[in-house]
């Protein structure tokens, strides 16, 4: 179980039900994300572009502050990914319906949410209903690349780069992973770039939206190529998240293992239940020569926001802070 450490963000206002979560700037970091109502595709999402706040915890001083900002993008069929590169906060948003097109970019500073200039490639027209959600791998590059992932409507994994310099920033399309080599036509959900590969994990629709955990790709961005991972192991020894996987995940930069924690399982045929168990994918996940095998910690979490500051594992809710500390792996 995880040691309180502080109280919880619970007296900070007027909140909202969900949030993202990270470590930027050295301090636990939750956005608020608030309903918004997309008519045109009868569909809603809960987004921080709409205008929420920023809520930092200070691990020294245990102290919470909080700092609400405006919207940012008012266009009704737009999506959102938020990451840390550079120890700042991003918030990248997108066409969500229809076209694959990369909309502005914000970079979180000085208690608020500051447009970085973005090229990005033509916004390209496709399926008119299609959805397409864009998701950001966790660190950056040798070159300083930010990489952004997507399965278009053809299955192509879609694999982009996003450099920021300064006051400015690009994004170019530097390869795809093709439907070919993704025959489940998953699509990804988690990423991780280390040095200079990106280990890519996915979901695939069947019965419902769920979570690969014996299959990954890894992208070498030298070489431009992908190799498929399989895990061998028996369903009951496997971690058993659902839907889109665990809360939280890293690598573990000692011995390239896959870290992972917190999430939820399918209940019934329609609900979910919280599920607070660890795992390490032990094992160097980006040497193809390296035997992998899923290992459940000794550790559990509690249900909140689950954030990663290398092998400290914090849970975040409205009653409390708490952390564990996981041996290397």
């Amino acid at each position: 179980m995880s040691e309180k450490i502080a109280e919880g963000f619970g007296n900070n206002g007027e909140l909202c039900e969900y949030h993202y979560s990270f470590v930027q700037d050295g301090k636990l970091t939750l956005v608020g994300r608030k309903y918004v109502a997309q008519p045109n595709h009868n569909w809603g999402h809960r987004v921080a572009f709409a205008g929420t706040y920023v809520l930092t915890f200070d691990k020294e001083s245990n102290k919470w502050e909080r700092h609400d900002f405006p919207e940012l993008v008012s266009e009704e069929n737009s999506e959102e990914v938020l990451f840390v590169r550079d120890n700042q906060l991003y918030l990248l948003a997108f066409v969500n319906f229809g076209a694959i097109g990369f909309q502005k970019l914000f970079r979180w500073d000085s208690n608020s949410f500051n447009e970085v200039l973005l090229n990005a490639p033509e916004t390209k027209t496709l399926t008119e209903t299609q959805r397409f959600e864009v998701i950001a791998a966790a660190g950056t590059s040798s070159n300083g690349e930010t990489i952004l992932l997507l399965k278009d409507d053809n299955c192509h994994i879609q694999i982009y780069s996003l450099t920021v310099n300064g006051a400015s920033s690009t994004v170019e399309n530097i390869s795809q992973i093709h439907s070919d080599d993704n025959h489940l036509r998953g699509s990804p959900v988690i990423a991780e770039t280390v040095n200079d590969k990106v280990l890519i994990s996915y979901a695939v629709h069947g019965c419902g939206f769920n979570w690969e955990k014996t299959r990954f790709f890894v992208f070498d961005l030298k070489s431009k190529t992908a190799r498929h991972v399989d895990i061998e192991g028996e369903y009951s020894s496997l971690p058993q998240y659902g839907f889109v996987g665990p809360n939280c995940s890293f690598v573990d930069k000692k011995t390239n293992s896959f870290i992972v924690a917190g999430g939820r399982v399918q209940k019934g045929m329609t609900g979910s239940a919280f599920y607070g168990a660890v795992w390490a994918l032990k094992g160097n996940i980006f040497d193809d020569k390296s035997t992998l095998e899923w290992v459940q910690l000794p550790q559990t979490v509690e249900e909140g926001e689950h954030i990663f500051d290398g092998s400290t594992l914090y849970t975040v809710n409205k009653a409390a802070v708490s952390k564990v500390q996981l041996d290397s792996i």
